[in-house]
């Protein structure tokens, strides 16, 4: 199915592709200048590159943390023992859940019988 997707995509890129030589210069010189300026966009744009760049080792920080915890929710599972605390120190704690219900808690909310009127 991807072979087949892959290949629609590129027939349609194609048949969108101008004949006329003119208009071939003129697609090449946009694109070429369209990545000529994604390319320089941080010699332009420095100060926001750089809050970029914090923000994005923040992120992989958090990714991490969360990769890590899934990991060990999997691990949990599969193994069906709970094991020890193993975040790494200065991560956050695992959440402990305790059973605080009361058998009261447990039962259903009251339901109002609706009559069917006749």
């Amino acid at each position: 199915m991807f072979l087949i997707r892959s290949a629609f995509l590129i027939a349609v890129i194609v048949a969108v592709m101008p004949s006329d030589p003119r208009e071939q210069a003129k697609l090449y010189q946009t694109a070429s200048h369209a990545l000529h300026r994604a390319a320089t966009f941080c010699e332009r744009n420095e100060t926001l590159c750089k809050e970029a760049h914090a923000h994005w080792e923040v992120f992989k920080v958090k990714a991490g943390v969360a990769a890590h915890m899934a990991r060990e929710l999997v691990n949990e599972r599969l193994s069906g023992e709970t094991p020890a605390s193993t975040v790494p120190a200065g991560r956050l704690e695992p959440y402990s859940a305790s059973d605080t219900l009361t058998p009261t808690d447990r039962e259903p909310e009251w339901r109002h019988r609706v009559r069917a009127h006749l």
